[in-house]
C-alpha cells in the first residue's frame, strides 16, 4: 500500500530536512507566539495588511539580524526584552499598535534600521512570518484556500520552499 501526503501545492526539499527545520521554527514560534486581536476594525485592516504583504528572504534574513541584536541590547536593558515578542501578554490590537510599541523603544528602532528595514516593514515580516509558519502546521484536510485570516498562499510556497535557509537565519549558530 503507498501512502501520499498531501502538501497544498507545496514541493521542494526532503521531508526529513523538512521536519528538521520545521522543529526550529516551532522554538521561533514560541517567542513570537500571536494571540488573536481584539478590535474587529483594526483586526480587518491589519489582516488585509497582512494578506498584501510578500516576504522574501532579505525581509527574513534583515528581521533576524533585529531579532539578534535586541536578544543583545536587552541583555544590558531589561526594558527591551519583550519589544520585538508578539505574545498574548502584550497582545497588539493591530499592525499600527505594534508598530507604535516597538518605536517606542530608541534602540530598537536603530537596531531595525540598521538592518535597512522600517518600524513597520519589521512588524509586518515578523507577523507575516508568524502567521505563515503557524498556516504550514494545519491539518492535511485542510485546503490551501482555506488558510488562516492574514496569509496568502504565495507566503506559504514561499515558506515552505526556504524554510532551511530561513531556520538557519533565526538559529544561534551564526
Amino acid at each position: 500500500m503507498t501512502t501520499t501526503r498531501r502538501t497544498n501545492g507545496v514541493s521542494g526539499g526532503s521531508e526529513a530536512a523538512t521536519q528538521t527545520a520545521m522543529g526550529g521554527i516551532l522554538v521561533l514560534l514560541a517567542a513570537f507566539a500571536l494571540g488573536p486581536w481584539s478590535t474587529a476594525g483594526a483586526e480587518s485592516n491589519s489582516l488585509r495588511e497582512l494578506a498584501a504583504f510578500r516576504l522574501s528572504m532579505d525581509k527574513i534574513r534583515r528581521a533576524s539580524e533585529v531579532g539578534k541584536a535586541l536578544e543583545k541590547l536587552s541583555k544590558a536593558d531589561a526594558s527591551l526584552k519583550g519589544v520585538a515578542q508578539f505574545d498574548q501578554q502584550q497582545d497588539p490590537r493591530s499592525v499600527d499598535e505594534a508598530v507604535r510599541r516597538v518605536g517606542s523603544h530608541p534602540q530598537a528602532v536603530e537596531a531595525i534600521r540598521n538592518a535597512g528595514l522600517s518600524t513597520r516593514e519589521y512588524v509586518l515580516t515578523m507577523y507575516c512570518f508568524v502567521k505563515t509558519t503557524q498556516a504550514l502546521f494545519l491539518p492535511e484536510n485542510v485546503r490551501p484556500t482555506s488558510y488562516p485570516a492574514g496569509v496568502s498562499k504565495e507566503n506559504v510556497v514561499f515558506v515552505k520552499n526556504h524554510l532551511e535557509q530561513i531556520n538557519r537565519l533565526f538559529s544561534d549558530k551564526q
